[in-house]
């Protein structure tokens, strides 16, 4: 199932894409990867028609940046 309900194309193939990024990264590459993408729906949402689905991204980002700290 896809992490992301209202985009479940990223597990197209039956594997996550996020899935995928973290085993080929290190660690501290696969948050500094998060962090970045978060920052990057942030930045980007007042510009954009639907701010809020943005908001959402960056979210879900920060999520998985939170539970790679739990797997620590």
């Amino acid at each position: 199932m896809s992490r992301d309900t209202k985009s479940n194309y990223y597990d197209a193939g039956g594997i996550e894409v996020l899935d995928i990024v973290k085993a080929k990264l290190e660690p501290c590459q696969y948050k500094g990867y998060l962090l970045g993408n978060a920052l990057k729906y942030l930045t980007r949402a007042n510009f954009k028609e639907d701010s809020k689905r943005d908001i959402e991204k960056a979210s879900n980002y920060l999520k998985f940046l939170l539970e790679t700290y739990n797997e620590d």
